[in-house]
């Protein structure tokens, strides 16, 4: 099976190919359309999110996964306290996002850009003890090849720790990330806080149809432990916080020393101890289908959309050249003639069907409403029936109010994606039942295209811009400015979720700091007095969280129905102007004597076989994708070479130089490494 990668480069070949057949042509809309889709090809992401509690050796991983171990500092004491995003860019470019800067506002004035020594400065605790440089993102691009294929990795500070506050930005992450690699410590045991963060992962994931999106990462494999049962009670408890089975969680134990032993060294052994080619294999296969199903989906609608529309006037043409009699042109002109007459309507404005898809948007928000409302009632009863009985809540009730704040972050996130995808099915039923869908139905096993943004289609001038308005800005002012800059970070790393989801997480962050300082004193002897007293503080916090959620998904649907009518608008000028083409060609072959018509069929036999190369090299294309989308990801769980592992067996003295592979297992070769598919 051919990778990605492959795939992809085949896809941009046949743009090529129509690109230069629209130029041809003077096909300007379709050209447009190309060259946009074929950009947004070329330039697509996904992100990878490294999560998990403090000085679980994320920082560590990251840097043996893109075997570039200074990129990402680590510290003796909380390394991490800002989150950190690398992506490929050439040459090496590193800027910090500095807080209460009018970036917040669209300006640049508060970012900085710093050299590689300098990030330790920025991101450790040691460097920037207290944040006191006001630092809220650090984005790095650098030309590292494994992130060449257009992977973006996120270091997330640790969820649940002393700042506590960066676990909202984390929880808001969830949905929009691609993968997400949970990292825990071989050596302990998980913690509370990391199993509720678990709990909410996998809510998150569930409501937005990801569940294999969660990679399990057990590092410090190399460490020595005395306590054989921690592997095992890990396993259960994951198992039991994600609802899934054992035996189906993507596990994989790694020593990341071992890795940067082998990149000092070169030595196989220390590759072959660290397991590290099992977790590129397996998070690489993640990626693989998420891109297969997300991104060449959309690319190969675009592509089978274009090439009809330019093989239209030549197929009329031949078709009239070939036939020539005058009924048979009465018959034709009258059908594209017909055609365009509708088409002008739908240009025009015609009020029916821009009702009739307002219609179907109302329909949306009032589901999307639903689903936010569903989701804020469950992390209130989560905080009735588990937070409130929960002893690091009890003992430092600001770390509640954070975590409640981080919960409904994520669900304004998790509606945002299940927003973005129920658009995408409309605009596909939309066009199909309205004749605005030039592409035949051949990429029906691939999720639905997203829908494209406004930057790309152009915007009607009777719709709203994206985020007019703004209620969750106008309503920013009862948060503080450490809330505002969150939400400007969620919207910088994911722009899938967009600046809209950002600043409503920040505004929910601001409102619960507000609320932090109020029940930081409550704490009583008698726990059930101290959980009658939070209840009773906490009140006014859901309603806010549900007027904030509310005035998103109207932010939401005024944004995609926005950006559905454009692209609405633009299909309808591609199809008006591949009608007036063919109708042209009527014209010509009308007029052409005999031996012209002889010379212009060799003619137009000649500029229709690219483009019926280019619809069946789609085609096969589309089936590799389908295929690629629904591959297996091979071994669930790793604990050695990508072995499956024992449930029973425990995590050994792995150090790197003695003779104990983790876990055991035979170690693949690097043919299934994550960055060179």
């Amino acid at each position: 099976m051919r990778t990605y990668d492959t795939l992809r480069t085949d896809v941009l070949g046949l743009f090529e190919v129509l690109a230069r057949a629209a130029e041809e042509d003077r096909a300007a809309e379709t050209e447009r359309r190309v060259g946009a889709a074929r950009e947004r090809l070329r330039d697509s992401r996904l992100t990878v999110a490294c999560c998990g509690e403090f000085k679980r050796g994320k920082s560590s991983l990251l840097g043996a996964l893109l075997e570039d171990p200074g990129l990402f500092p680590v510290d003796t004491t909380y390394a991490t306290r800002l989150v950190t995003s690398a992506r490929y860019g050439e040459p090496e470019r590193i800027t910090v996002l500095l807080d209460g800067g009018p970036e917040e506002q669209g300006g640049d004035a508060g970012r900085v850009t710093i050299g590689r020594a300098e990030i330790q400065d920025y991101v450790t605790e040691g460097g920037n003890p207290h944040n006191v440089r006001r630092a809220r993102l650090v984005e790095i691009e650098t030309p590292n090849r494994r992130l060449a294929s257009g992977v973006t990795l996120v270091d997330t500070p640790g969820v649940g720790g002393v700042h506590r506050d960066h676990t909202a930005v984390t929880a808001a992450l969830l949905p929009s990330a691609d993968v997400l690699l949970f990292v825990a410590d071989a050596t302990q045991p998980l913690t509370e806080s990391e199993l509720v963060f678990l709990r909410r992962a996998a809510e998150a994931a569930e409501v937005t149809d990801d569940v294999d999106g969660i990679v399990f990462v057990l590092t410090k494999t190399d460490v020595p432990t005395e306590s054989e049962g921690i592997r095992e009670n890990t396993v259960a408890k994951l198992a039991e916080v994600t609802g899934r089975p054992a035996g189906e969680l993507r596990l994989v134990a790694v020593s990341s020393l071992a890795k940067l032993r082998h990149l000092e060294t070169g030595s196989e052994r220390h590759l072959e101890l660290s397991n590290f080619p099992a977790l590129e294999a397996l998070l690489w296969q993640a990626l693989e289908r998420r891109r297969a199903k997300l991104i060449l989906g959309g690319a190969l609608a675009d592509l089978e959309g274009a090439a009809v529309a330019l093989l239209r006037p030549v197929e009329t043409e031949l078709e009239v050249l070939a036939r020539r009699t005058e009924d048979e042109l009465t018959r034709l002109t009258g059908e594209l003639e017909q055609q365009k007459a509708r088409l002008a309507g739908f240009g025009k404005g015609e009020a029916a069907w821009r009702a009739e898809l307002r219609r179907q948007f109302a329909a949306l928000a009032r589901t999307l409403r639903s689903e936010g409302q569903t989701g804020i009632d469950r992390v209130w009863n989560t905080f009735q029936t588990d937070y409130l009985f929960r002893d690091m809540f009890l003992a430092a009730p600001e770390r509640l109010v954070s975590q409640l704040s981080s919960d409904a972050g994520a669900v304004v996130a998790s509606v945002d994606t299940l927003a973005q995808r129920r658009s995408a099915r409309i605009l596909r039923e939309f066009s199909a039942v309205h004749g605005l869908d030039l592409a035949e139905q051949k990429v029906g096993a691939l999720p639905d295209p997203p829908v494209p943004p406004l930057e790309v289609t152009g915007r009607l001038g009777d719709e709203r811009a994206p985020g007019a308005g703004m209620r969750a800005v106008r309503e920013m002012s009862f948060g503080t400015s450490t809330g505002a800059g969150m939400g400007f970070v969620v919207g910088s790393i994911a722009p899938g979720v967009g600046n809209l989801v950002g600043i409503v997480v920040g505004a929910l962050v601001g409102a619960g700091i507000g609320l932090a300082s109020a029940v930081r004193t409550s704490r009583h002897a008698d726990r059930q007095q101290q959980r009658h007293s939070l209840q009773t503080e906490l009140a006014p916090l859901r309603a806010i969280q549900q007027r904030h959620v509310e005035d998103a998904v109207a932010e939401m649907t005024d944004a995609l129905i926005a950006a559905v009518m454009a692209e609405l608008d633009s299909r309808i000028r591609q199809e008006h102007e591949s009608v007036t083409a063919a109708l042209s060609r009527i014209n010509d072959a009308r007029a052409a004597t005999r031996a012209q018509a002889a010379e212009r069929t060799t003619r137009l036999r000649g500029r229709r076989a690219p483009l019926l190369d280019v619809r069946r090299k789609a085609e096969s294309l589309t089936a590799e994708a389908v295929a690629l989308g629904r591959a297996g990801p091979g071994p669930r769980r790793s604990g050695g070479g990508g072995a499956p592992v024992d449930d029973t067996r425990p995590v050994g003295d792995t150090r790197p130089g003695d003779d104990t592979v983790p876990g055991d297992g035979a170690v693949p070769g690097d043919d299934g490494g994550w960055a060179d598919a």
